[in-house]
């Protein structure tokens, strides 16, 4: 995208969804998107027990769906549009099991994802129509994103916070068929909608707050559409969103707002094979390979070599709560994850259970576990890892990058695969297959409807 001094961001932004839908979205952007539509499928098939989804869930059903309403997702039923997209972006974010995008620290699917569904739902968009709007929707939140981190992050915002509802405005702007003028005021209003602390992290609130921004992203759209403007300079103005949320220079919007459409971010996002936080998937991985290895050995101590923002992140969160007293804190403690995998020989949700977190083998390992910096991996890529066992050996082991980030990509077939794993024990087979079939058709299909009804718990389905 060529700079252009005299827009606002919003009008540059604008211009650069304009241009992809003229020449048409890259196949393989496109296909990224039915990606990662799956990947937060996969991560919200197990998450219906949550107690925060139910109660979101209980709060969102409580009045009677209007007529056209939106379908919440393996509950089944129907609530009001910003109400389903409130449930639905809680189911993907509850269990931590979808994406991220390491270089922003976001998952920019769960605010951007429940809009689209619940606007295309409505409208009756085709498959291809709703993929190209979720891919454009994704790629201008990563670059507002990218434009406001680190320090929105180091400040103590949720960065999936104060861009997913940017993202989702987007979406719905396209599957509306907004002009430019009508979509900008979306994009400004989104940008006045930003929220979440990381203070939330490890509560029942950090599922609502993505529900918060799906839901803002969806209504931005809708005012929009109904005459609701919004300032032209809402991001870069005077105290707009650049100076709100974060300490970087305005320096960096020329560079990041030319890369639109050269470098595609939606293509380096990280997915998760185990349901649990980003920054313990290298250390897990670490585990499952040194349990290869260590021959009945027991671990008398563990030390892993990570990021560096990893260890600050990890001390923090012990100051915080020490050890997890909830799945919620549990799944956001490095070394409960790391020693319930080492215990378990596994990492599921039953690893986040009151029975883990609460098992004294477990809770043993988890002190004699040592964080240090790594300065071979300076993201959450990957991690090293020493184990000395109780006969006085010593193991290591390096991973470069855990298996879904970009350097070690997830096949689509491995993708279908945790999928099959996620849903096996709450859908039959043959449903499984139907909405795998229905996800990677979904391009040629002729609206989501079908999808959506296939994704309900048939004993949940009225």
């Amino acid at each position: 995208m060529s700079v252009d001094p005299g827009r606002s961001v919003s009008e540059r932004l604008v211009a650069f969804v304009r241009a992809q839908l003229a020449a048409g979205v890259p196949a393989d952007v496109r296909h990224e998107a039915a990606r990662l539509l799956l990947n937060q499928w996969k991560a919200s098939v197990g998450a219906t027990d949550s107690e925060a989804v139910r109660i979101i869930h209980d709060w969102a059903t409580s009045t009677s769906a209007p007529p056209g309403g939106s379908t919440i997702l393996w509950f089944g039923g129907k609530a009001a549009p910003e109400q389903a997209a409130v449930v639905n972006a809680a189911l993907f974010e509850v269990l931590d099991f979808n994406e991220t995008y390491i270089p922003t620290f976001q998952h920019a699917v769960s605010g951007v994802l429940p809009a689209a569904l619940a606007c295309a739902e409505a409208g009756g968009q085709s498959g291809r129509r709703v993929l190209d709007a979720l891919a454009l929707g994704i790629e201008v939140e990563l670059a507002c994103a990218a434009i406001l981190m680190p320090t929105g992050y180091f400040r103590g915002f949720i960065p999936g916070g104060i861009t997913g509802a940017i993202g989702g405005a987007v979406a719905c702007s396209i599957l509306s068929d907004h002009d430019d003028a009508t979509m900008v005021s979306a994009i400004g209003i989104a940008m006045n909608c930003g929220l979440g602390q990381y203070q939330s992290a490890g509560s029942m609130v950090f599922s609502y707050l993505m529900g918060s921004v799906a839901r803002n992203g969806l209504t931005a759209a809708d005012l929009a559409g109904r005459g609701i403007t919004a300032p032209r300079l809402a991001f870069e103005g005077d105290k707009a969103m650049l100076s709100s949320y974060s300490d970087e220079s305005p320096d960096k919007i020329e560079s990041v707002l030319a890369s639109l459409g050269q470098e595609w971010r939606i293509k380096a996002q990280s997915y998760k094979t185990v349901p649990t936080e980003t920054i313990t998937h290298g250390p897990i991985g670490c585990v499952m390979e040194m349990l290869k290895r260590a021959n009945g050995r027991e671990p008398a101590a563990i030390r892993f070599g990570v990021a560096a923002l990893t260890v600050k992140i990890a001390e923090e969160r012990a100051s915080r709560w020490g050890a997890p007293t909830s799945d919620l804190e549990a799944k956001f403690d490095l070394k409960h994850c790391a020693a319930a995998a080492w215990v378990r020989g596994r990492f599921t949700l039953e690893e986040m259970t009151e029975a883990a977190f609460t098992d004294p083998e477990i809770l043993d390992l988890r002190a004699r576990i040592e964080l240090y910096d790594d300065p071979r991996h300076p993201t959450f890529d990957g991690a090293s890892c020493q184990v000395t066992f109780t006969d006085g050996s010593t193991e290591d082991y390096n991973l470069p990058a855990f298996l879904g980030t970009p350097a070690n990509p997830m096949s689509d077939a491995e993708l279908s695969d945790v999928f099959r794993l996620s849903a096996g024990d709450r859908l039959p087979a043959e449903r499984i297959d139907a909405i795998l079939e229905a996800v990677w058709g979904l391009e040629s299909a002729p609206d989501v409807r079908r999808l959506m009804q296939l994704s309900i718990f048939q004993e949940l389905r009225p």
